[in-house]
């Protein structure tokens, strides 16, 4: 076996690798996406830290790169091994973090430009599906950091983690 098709076995026994940062506050397994330089790592690093002010639990999962793959009817997310436990900190460097090695995924916070997100969004924009697994969706400003936050919080602390 080359080197190519072991690399590929291993991805795949992983599941699918998406551009995302994967964390859970709480109970609560969360992941966001969007494109490069808009927030991503910054969201979670700032989410992680509230929650561990408050005295909930909170870890990172995988930064920059997530594995996504359905179990029995769940949404899981892991970690490439070699980036466990890290996080990129803009401006700084590479940060260790305290971090889990999967998680269910629960929700997703959709980092986008304001203009694109609804101030009262339909029904069918609070929901997505990976990997046939249909999952509560939450849209936030990535040029609003403080927005983004608490529409990120009012989603973990006070929506019920649905079961579709």
């Amino acid at each position: 076996m080359t080197t190519l098709d072991q690399k590929q076995s291993v991805q795949a026994a992983e599941g699918q690798a998406i551009h995302a940062t994967c964390l859970v506050v709480g109970t609560k397994g969360i992941l966001i996406r969007g494109p490069s330089a808009t927030g991503k790592s910054a969201l979670a690093l700032e989410l992680i830290q509230r929650a561990h002010l408050k005295g909930s639990f909170a870890a990172l999962v995988a930064d920059d790169r997530v594995y996504i793959a359905e179990k029995n009817g769940r949404l899981i997310g892991s970690c490439p091994n070699s980036i466990k436990g890290k996080a990129e900190l803009r401006g700084f460097g590479i940060v260790e973090v305290p971090y889990l090695d999967t998680a269910v995924i629960h929700m997703v916070l959709d980092l986008e430009a304001r203009e694109e997100i609804d101030r009262l969004p339909e029904e069918q924009a609070l929901t997505c599906e990976l990997c046939s697994v249909k999952l509560i969706r939450q849209q936030v400003p990535k040029e609003d950091h403080l927005a983004a936050l608490r529409l990120a919080n009012a989603l973990i602390f006070t929506n019920p983690v649905h079961n579709y």
